[in-house]
C-alpha cells in the first residue's frame, strides 16, 4: 500500500511538470471528442479486481491536471413582461365548455396521464420567467418542458422528443381552478414551445401565464462558515470553512461508490483524467437488518479513510433498512415497520444500552424504539473509526423523507423525532464532533430547524440538460438563516453552462452509483452520462476535482 501511494505521488509530480502548456479558453461552441477513449474488454479475473478496488488507480499514461473548458456565456437581459394565453385557443387539445365552472375565456382543456399539449409563446428577451398554470384536477402531476418537439417513432406513434424538463406542478384533488407556479424557467428571446405533459392523474387547464422573473440571487450564497455543533473538531471546522468559501463560486464534484471500493471514481478518471473531489457512500450497510452481500463490508471505512488521506472529501448518506427482522426494507410499502410506533416522549438520546434495555423490559419504550437506537449506535461505531483519525464526514441521514417513499418519511412529526434523536445521540452521547450535518427532507414540514442543519440537500433525477435552479429555489425557502444547498443525488452529470447561466451554483453534486455510471466490468456506462458530458464537466473551470482541493490541515 505504501509503495502504491508513493507511485501516486510520483504520478502527481509528473502531471504537474507536464501541465505547463497554456490552453486557450473555450467559447460556447465546443469541439467535443466524437467517441470516448478506447476501453479493452475485461476478463473474468479483471472484473473481480475492479469490484474490489479500494485505492486510486495508477494509469499507464499521465493525464491533465488542468481545466480545458470554461462555462459558455448566455444572454440574460431582464425585462418586465407578463402575458396570459387561453389554452383552448392556443393548443391542439380538445376544448371543453361544460362540466366545470369558474374558468376564463370560452373553455378549458383536459389532459390525462401520458397526454401532452404544446403552446407557442413569444417573449421579448432571453431571461428567466415564472410560468403559472390555472388548473383544477383529480390529483395530478404535470411536467413543464421547453423546446420539445413531436415526432413519429418506429411504430408510427406520435411521441414527444427532446426538450428540457424544468420541473413538475403538483395539484391535489380540487373542483376550483387555481394558479400553480413553476419559477425561474429560462426562455430565449422570441418564440418558445412550452409543453405540458401530465405524468399522473387528470388535469383540467384553463390558461397559462408567462411573467418575467429571476433566478437564484447572489445573496443566497452569503452563508456562515461555522458548524452547528459548537464542539466540532478543528479539522471539521476547516472543511466547513472551505465549503462556505467555495459556495457561490464553484461546484465540487462528487460520486457515489459501491461499498468498499473506488470503482466508480476510477472509471471516471479513466474517462476524463480527473478524480471526483468527494467520495460518497452509504452507511446503511452497517445496520442490523441490511440484507445484501456487502453488509458490514470491512473495506468501506478503510477506503473512506484512505480517500481522505489522498486529499479527498468524505461524504456518507444513510439509507436505513428498517430495524426489524420482519420484512425489513427502506421502502414504506415493502416493510411493516412503522416509525410512529417507536416514538416516545422519554428522553432516550443520552441513555446507555443497559438503561435502554431496562426501559424496554418495563414498557417505558417500545421494542421498535430500542431497535432504532441500536442501529444508531451501530452506525455511530463506524463513524467513530473516522473520528479517531480526525476525518470530517459530510453526513446525510434519512434522505428524501418528504417524498413519502421511505419508512422514515410517513409523517413529519415522527420524522422530526427521529432526526433529532439521531443528532442528539451522535453529537452528545457518542460525541461525534467530526460530522457536518446535511438535511435532505425535501418538504418544509420535515425541516428540523436551522440549529440542526449545516447544509440543505436536494435530489434530482432527470435526463434533461438543466441546472436544477428551480429545485435550489425550493431548498432556499426551507430555512430562516441562509444555508448552503447541495445537489446531494443526481442521475446525470450537471451541465456547467446551465449552472452558470441560471446561477445555480450547488455546493456539490453527487452522481448515483452502479449502472448510473459504470457497467458490470467497471467501465463507464454512457446511458446516463455521455463521454462528452463527463469530459466537459470534469475538465471545466467551474467544477472542482480532487487535484484542486486544498490541504485541509493548513486551511
Amino acid at each position: 500500500m505504501k509503495a502504491l501511494k508513493g507511485l501516486v505521488k510520483i504520478k502527481k509530480l509528473l502531471i504537474l511538470l507536464l501541465s505547463a502548456a497554456v490552453l486557450c479558453s473555450c467559447s460556447k461552441e465546443l469541439e467535443y471528442p466524437d467517441t470516448p477513449p478506447e476501453q479493452t474488454s475485461a476478463t473474468e479475473d479483471s472484473e473481480k479486481e475492479i469490484e474490489q478496488e479500494t485505492i486510486l488507480i495508477v494509469p499507464e499514461q499521465t493525464r491533465q491536471d488542468y481545466d480545458m473548458y470554461e462555462p459558455a456565456d448566455f444572454v440574460v437581459a431582464e425585462e418586465e413582461y407578463s402575458e396570459s394565453y387561453q389554452l383552448e385557443f392556443n393548443t391542439d387539445a380538445y376544448s371543453y365548455t361544460e362540466g366545470l365552472y369558474g374558468f376564463n375565456g370560452t373553455g378549458f382543456i383536459c389532459l390525462s396521464s401520458g397526454d401532452n399539449a404544446t403552446i407557442s409563446v413569444t417573449v421579448p428577451s432571453s431571461q428567466h420567467y415564472k410560468i403559472g398554470l390555472r388548473i383544477c384536477s383529480t390529483g395530478s402531476k404535470t411536467a413543464v418542458i421547453t423546446g420539445a418537439k413531436n415526432k413519429i417513432d418506429n411504430s408510427g406513434n406520435e411521441v414527444l422528443d427532446g426538450g428540457d424538463t424544468w420541473g413538475a406542478v403538483y395539484v391535489d384533488e380540487s373542483v376550483i381552478f387555481d394558479y400553480f407556479y413553476l419559477d425561474s424557467v429560462y426562455l430565449n428571446k422570441g418564440e418558445n414551445n412550452i409543453t405540458l405533459k401530465v405524468l399522473s392523474g387528470i388535469a383540467y387547464f384553463d390558461d397559462i401565464t408567462i411573467e418575467s422573473s429571476s433566478t437564484v440571487t447572489e445573496l443566497a450564497y452569503a452563508i456562515s462558515n461555522s458548524c452547528i455543533n459548537k464542539n466540532s473538531t478543528d479539522m471539521t471546522k476547516s472543511v466547513k470553512k472551505y465549503l462556505a468559501d467555495v459556495y457561490g463560486n464553484k461546484v465540487i464534484t462528487g460520486q457515489f461508490c459501491s461499498s468498499g471500493t473506488n470503482t466508480e471514481i476510477n472509471a471516471i478518471y479513466m474517462d476524463t483524467g480527473r478524480y471526483s473531489a468527494m467520495r460518497c457512500a452509504d452507511l446503511g450497510i452497517f445496520t442490523e437488518y441490511y440484507p445484501d452481500s456487502d453488509k458490514n463490508n470491512p473495506d468501506e471505512i478503510n477506503t473512506a479513510a484512505q480517500w481522505w488521506n489522498d486529499g479527498g472529501l468524505v461524504n456518507y448518506t444513510w439509507y436505513w433498512y428498517a430495524p426489524t427482522d420482519d420484512d425489513s426494507h427502506i421502502f414504506t410499502e415493502l416493510t411493516d415497520f412503522r416509525l410512529k410506533d417507536a416514538v416516545t416522549t422519554s428522553d432516550v438520546a443520552s441513555l446507555d444500552p443497559e438503561t435502554l434495555s431496562l426501559y424496554e423490559q418495563t414498557g417505558k419504550i417500545s421494542s421498535d424504539c430500542y431497535d432504532i437506537i441500536r442501529d444508531i449506535d451501530l452506525v455511530s461505531a463506524q463513524l467513530k473509526l473516522l473520528a479517531a483519525q480526525d476525518i470530517p464526514v459530510i453526513f446525510r441521514p434519512l434522505p428524501e423523507a418528504g417524498n413519502g417513499w421511505y419508512w422514515w418519511g410517513t409523517d413529519s412529526e415522527s420524522y422530526l423525532w427521529l432526526y433529532n434523536l439521531i443528532y442528539e445521540r451522535m453529537t452528545n452521547y457518542h460525541q461525534l464532533n467530526n460530522l457536518i450535518w446535511v438535511w435532505d427532507g425535501e418538504a418544509a414540514d420535515f425541516y428540523p430547524g436551522d440549529e440542526r442543519v449545516d447544509i440543505v440537500g436536494m435530489d434530482m433525477y432527470s435526463d434533461s440538460d438543466i441546472s436544477g435552479n428551480t429545485r435550489m429555489l425550493d431548498a432556499l425557502k426551507y430555512t430562516i438563516k441562509t444555508k448552503a444547498c447541495a445537489l446531494t443525488e443526481c442521475g446525470t452529470i450537471p451541465n456547467p453552462d446551465k449552472i452558470a447561466r441560471d446561477n445555480a451554483l450547488w455546493l456539490w453534486f453527487a452522481l448515483w452509483k452502479g449502472d448510473y455510471i459504470i457497467n458490470a466490468d467497471g467501465s463507464i456506462n454512457y446511458s446516463h452520462c455521455s463521454h462528452k458530458q463527463l469530459d466537459y464537466a470534469y475538465n471545466n473551470e467551474l467544477f472542482i476535482t480532487l487535484d484542486e482541493l486544498p490541504d485541509f490541515t493548513r486551511y
